[in-house]
């Protein structure tokens, strides 16, 4: 074991300056020296789940710090109105949807699928109360509509859990899609009969079909999905 010239303190072998005061070493006893691995590392790494809980922090304090300013505000210039809850709701929504993933330890999907979900109703219920709470269509529609939408993507997550093909993947969103159009359509029209909603419904569900059908056959035809691979590079 050696020691600095300089200021005293303890080196390992492998180093080629003092830790501490950074006066070189020199120790002809060491052969090869330059070979051995550095004793400090000359860039620190820090783990990729830290810089995203980090940065998700700094994102956090951006959306509360406006939010904070907003209720202040609402209350010491028009406490009759209070329109900063329809600011906070948003900006909570956005935060569960898209930061509070990066502050879970383990990525649990359909537990992140879960709070979405409930955020969203929740963010809808907002306004729900303070602009039509006697209609009643939070409850009759937004709910099963909620639901249904989240159900959806729960499948979708399990069936994207293994690694698929291009066309199956899309077979798999289409289908999603086509489902989620003709459940909308039901649900609105049980409630109250929507001629625009039935169109609108109708336009997008039908083109979904059409798509889901044209993949369907892509995947089932060797020559076909072939030629696309090789004109479009699918």
């Amino acid at each position: 074991m050696s020691y600095c010239v300089n200021c005293g303190v303890e080196l390992v072998e492998s180093s080629k300056k003092c830790p501490l005061c950074d006066t070189p070493v020199i120790n002809p006893n060491i052969v090869n020296a330059g070979n051995t691995p550095p004793a400090f590392p000359e860039r620190i790494v820090i783990p990729k789940t830290t810089k995203n809980k980090f940065s998700a922090i700094i994102v956090s304090l951006l959306i509360l710090i406006p939010n904070i300013v907003c209720i202040i505000t609402n209350l010491l210039f028009t406490p009759d109105i209070l329109w900063s809850i329809y600011v906070v709701s948003s900006s909570a929504m956005f935060w569960f949807l898209f930061i509070f993933p990066f502050f879970m330890k383990s990525k649990r999907k359909y537990l992140t699928i879960t709070i979405d979900a409930i955020a969203t109703a929740v963010y809808i219920f907002i306004f729900y109360y303070y602009n039509s709470a006697r209609t009643g269509w939070f409850w009759n529609i937004a709910v099963p509509l909620d639901v249904g939408v989240f159900v959806c993507i729960a499948i979708l997550t399990a069936y994207f859990s293994k690694k698929r093909t291009l066309t199956k993947s899309l077979i798999a969103v289409f289908s999603a899609l086509t489902a989620i159009n003709i459940y909308v359509c039901l649900i609105v029209n049980l409630y109250a009969a929507s001629v625009i909603v039935t169109y609108i419904t109708m336009i997008f569900g039908i083109s979904c079909l059409i798509l889901l059908l044209f993949f369907i056959v892509v995947e089932k035809n060797y020559k076909l999905r072939a030629w696309l691979s090789r004109k479009f590079f699918f």
